[in-house]
């Protein structure tokens, strides 16, 4: 493996074990709770990160942008499903992720795919959705520790 696939695997390693730390101990009356009404849920996003981790990273680490994994449900983003479900959703995800950025080239890393309507480097792909599982792992940080504060002044808050 080369280096700089080696420090792009490293770095998902990274930001999934962050992701893993901020949920620990997620409930799911605080996963389905909301600052607002026009506010996404910690559940919202955990189903986003569960489709970035099965679909959107494989299917640019693969250069194929039809690519499902086996028995992966159609409308995954409409259904409910509970905390525990979408961990481990993310996980099995994370699993190919790893494995599948290890078996990258810098040539991989270069190469032109479909990417948002035209041509990009994969790298670049690779470089905003683990962008995004950053950026996701920031909002379920706030919520948590906003549930928190709540908790503190009210400990009947989501009780």
């Amino acid at each position: 493996m080369s280096e700089k696939v080696s420090i792009l695997k490293e770095y998902a390693e990274y930001i999934y074990e962050g992701l893993d730390g901020t949920l620990e101990g997620l409930t799911e009356k605080e996963a389905a709770w909301r600052p607002t009404e026009q506010s996404n849920s910690i559940e919202w996003t955990l189903n986003h990160l569960a489709r970035i981790s099965n679909l959107s990273l494989p299917r640019i680490i693969r250069g194929d942008p039809n690519y499902v994994p086996k028995g992966w449900p159609e409308d995954y983003k409409e259904k409910h499903y509970t905390v525990e479900k979408m961990m481990k959703d993310i996980a099995s995800g994370k699993r190919v992720v790893l494995e599948s950025l290890g078996r990258l080239t810098d040539a991989d890393l270069e190469e032109e795919i479909s990417l948002w309507g035209g041509k990009r480097k994969r790298k670049v792909g690779l470089f905003a959705y683990l962008g995004e599982l950053i950026h996701h792992r920031g909002q379920i940080a706030y919520l948590r520790g906003t549930m928190k504060r709540l908790k503190e002044k009210d400990p009947k808050f989501l009780s």
